[in-house]
């Protein structure tokens, strides 16, 4: 039961506060040539080390807590 709680807590949480408090990098990567295969390729190498930290990281504060 605490889980659901916690996973219906993060969730409302993700859908009310998620988008009003987005970031915008339109000016950091403006400059950027999105063009390039390479690029493509870093970006999701980017998206899926930032995942896997984000993870790591959960996974440790969700190990404090309990």
């Amino acid at each position: 039961m605490k889980k659901q709680l916690i996973a219906l807590c993060a969730f409302a949480f993700s859908i009310v506060a998620g988008p009003a408090a987005a970031a915008d990098w339109s000016t950091v990567t403006g400059g950027l040539d999105f063009s390039g295969e390479i690029t493509g390729v870093i970006a999701v190498v980017g998206v899926l080390a930032g995942f896997y930290v984000v993870r790591k990281g959960a996974r440790l504060l969700l190990s404090m807590i309990k």
